[in-house]
């Protein structure tokens, strides 16, 4: 399954990529050479469901179909975007994502999955419902757009995979589980605090008239978990690793801590201790046995 965007007026027809930038930057690959247009306007990525949009904090807005988008949205075939009057249509080649279809599990397919340990980082944007309740759609969609393009350059940066982006929650991976990995995650979730600061600087009179802070909490974690292409779709994560991972996210609003980290990323990783401080045993929803978790201290130089 292949998804296209074609401009509406020229007929032209662009297959999307795994991550398709659309904006008035050359790097893009879908150009739109309008001064209206932001350099990085939005983003198109291919999701184990489907194709979702992203608008990445653009000052005049993305609409689909002739709705400002405010959140991520996934396509539907016949949908319409909409970018200071450049309209792209969005097309699917070979059937929609359906999770309930039997897949196709035969030959190449399966060599492409791997169980292996990777490091994973989610991050979540804290108190978005009072957020989405409190600030009009425009805002709400510059901050929130801003917080995905954010997430897709530290990640990109320190050499690690942004999985899926789901609402206001990013999962993201390191395929390498060594020390210089490890410094690279705890250097990213520091980052993904620093851009949430300068979020709250770069709109500080909008935040200040909802008396609310824009924050995110981040969780790593390093566990075994099979990740690959599943039947036609894009690279995953599969295990209860990742289930593990988001419910750790959840525990950083519990004990007041930005970023923390399971015991699982600091075992057999002496130097951890340098910026690591373990903050006992804690329950987590879902599961009998209580975790380790440690909070993060110091983020490496």
């Amino acid at each position: 399954m292949n998804g296209f965007l074609v401009n509406v007026a020229s007929g032209e027809r662009t297959e999307l990529t795994p991550v398709s930038m659309l904006g008035r930057s050359q790097e893009c690959n879908v150009i739109i050479p309008d001064p209206r247009v932001s350099r990085r306007h939005a983003m198109i990525r291919r999701q184990d469901d489907g194709y979702w949009f992203f608008d990445l904090g653009s000052f005049n807005g993305s609409y689909l179909n002739s709705a400002r988008v405010t959140a991520a949205r996934k396509l539907a075939p016949g949908d319409v975007l909409d970018f200071a009057d450049n309209q792209y249509r969005f097309e699917q080649v070979g059937g929609a994502f359906d999770d309930g279809a039997e897949d196709d599990l035969g030959g190449s397919t399966i060599a492409l999955i791997r169980s292996t340990p990777v490091i994973m980082l989610v991050s979540d944007v804290q108190g978005f419902t009072s957020l989405s309740e409190k600030l009009a759609p425009d805002d709400l969609a510059q901050v929130i757009g801003s917080w995905y393009g954010a997430c897709e350059t530290i990640m990109a940066r320190h050499g690690a995979t942004v999985d899926k982006f789901i609402g206001d929650c990013v999962l993201a991976y390191w395929t390498q589980v060594t020390p210089e990995a490890r410094l690279s995650a705890l250097r990213a979730a520091g980052e993904m605090i620093e851009s949430c600061a300068e979020t709250q600087q770069s709109r500080a009179d909008l935040f200040a008239s909802i008396g609310q802070n824009f924050s995110a909490g981040v969780a790593l974690h390093i566990g075994k978990v099979a990740y690959g292409g599943m039947s036609q779709r894009e690279f995953t994560l599969v295990g209860d690793p990742v289930n593990l991972t988001f419910r750790l996210e959840g525990l950083t609003r519990d004990l007041n801590q930005q970023v923390i980290v399971s015991g699982d990323f600091v075992r057999d990783w002496p130097e951890a201790r340098q910026f690591c401080e373990s903050m006992g045993v804690h329950q987590v929803k879902g599961r009998a046995q209580p975790v380790e978790v440690w909070k993060v201290v110091k983020v490496p130089a």
